[in-house]
């Protein structure tokens, strides 16, 4: 449970009636958040698949690969002395082409998949906010599309590497969630779908003869749309949305039946790029340099009040740069070996949002107090081996 009691007041605020006439023999203390409940919840889960994989040889020497099966899963938990079963399954599978590789040219994969994956519920999907059990609660269901290539070649006389996906996938069934502080909790009912759909890229080689750097970006949208998040906006004679602690006019005189449809769900960062670069010391092999850089839109997030809609802010885009020097030690001797190794972490200090505290004041008005990351962290290390 939980209590908001700031600067020597409680919200919300007991009715004061000591001293008074008739004055009441007790006052009532209404807690924030209440959850007490004593739960025992029995599962028994079998699973099973089937697979089965093809391959052969075109007429233009392509070399086709077929993966392709079926998985089942039975789940029944136990509650209340009520069995809950339920069965579900669905096809997967993965087809590759790899065209005939001819001198000077690069190796390079084609690849398709597509699936259905369900994910039953475990026991922090069932349980609801008041600390009861839905274990009727049904498994979210994923429909996976996924286009891709890899591909091999040299560039500066070294091998690289690159990765390519397109993806898209539909949700359903989906349990709706929010984010407090580190820990998720459920709605613990199905009322929502969704779609993920976006992009990846990845390039690693050796930009230095014998080190590995690599480089990555990805692009991503999800949304979901929960199909009992309806609510009634009231306004005032002045046609201002009526918002209790913020509009001075509280009168309604006017009322319109608010759909929010698609909202961002709680992973929907919509670009992301990172990218590791090491060196060394021509001439020196010792002496080596690692810089690495990450960056990443804002995650979304809202207010503690168990309305999904209402989860549409942002949170800033996250940016960090680190460095590293290091030096082997005894590089002549293979009986023994060892390094030296210095990192900054965030060298530029940025001060990165990990999430947000909601105050709250005397008038219900609720304030989001960023939290943040570490800001600067210089890191030495010595290693030896004998």
């Amino acid at each position: 449970w939980s209590l908001v009691d700031s600067a020597g007041f409680i919200t919300p605020h007991p009715q004061d009636s000591i001293g008074y006439i008739d004055e009441g023999p007790e006052q009532v203390i209404e807690l924030d958040d209440v959850i007490r409940a004593t739960n025992r919840v029995e599962t028994q889960r079998v699973q099973a698949y089937v697979q089965n994989a093809w391959r052969w040889t075109d007429a233009r020497q392509g070399e086709w690969e077929i993966n392709a099966g079926l998985r089942g899963h039975l789940w029944a938990p136990e509650f209340s002395d009520t069995v809950y079963t339920s069965l579900v399954g669905g096809p997967r599978g993965h087809v590759s082409y790899t065209p005939k590789e001819r001198e000077g040219r690069a190796s390079t994969v084609y690849n398709f998949a597509a699936g259905v994956y369900w994910q039953p519920p475990f026991y922090r999907e069932m349980r609801r906010f008041d600390g009861t059990v839905n274990a009727a609660v049904k498994a979210q269901r994923a429909t996976h599309f996924v286009l891709g290539m890899d591909r091999i070649f040299e560039m500066y006389g070294r091998p690289f590497k690159m990765v390519g996906e397109l993806y898209y996938k539909d949700l359903d069934f989906l349990i709706p969630y929010e984010i407090e502080n580190v820990r998720q909790r459920y709605y613990a009912r199905n009322n929502s779908s969704g779609y993920a759909a976006g992009a990846d890229f990845m390039l690693n080689g050796e930009f230095i003869d014998g080190i590995q750097s690599w480089f990555r970006m990805s692009v991503m949208k999800t949304e979901e749309d929960l199909n009992d998040d309806a609510y009634w906006q009231f306004y005032n004679s002045q046609g201002q949305p009526i918002i209790q602690g913020y509009t001075l006019d509280n009168t309604p005189t006017d009322s319109a039946l608010i759909v929010p449809g698609f909202i961002p769900r709680q992973t929907d960062q919509r670009f992301n790029m990172s990218l590791l670069f090491q060196d060394e010391m021509p001439g020196n092999e010792a002496y080596k340099v690692l810089v690495s850089l990450y960056f990443g839109t804002g995650l979304p997030f809202g207010p503690p009040s168990f309305e999904r809609h209402k989860d549409i802010l942002r949170t800033p885009t996250y940016r960090r740069v680190d460095i590293g020097f290091s030096r082997e030690l005894f590089m002549n001797k293979e009986a023994k070996n060892g390094f030296i190794s210095l990192e900054i972490f965030n060298i530029l200090g940025i001060r990165n949002t990990i999430n947000h505290t909601w105050i709250e004041d005397v008038n219900g008005r609720l304030y989001a107090i960023p939290n943040y990351l570490t800001n600067r962290r210089v890191n030495l290390k010595v290693g030896l081996n004998f």
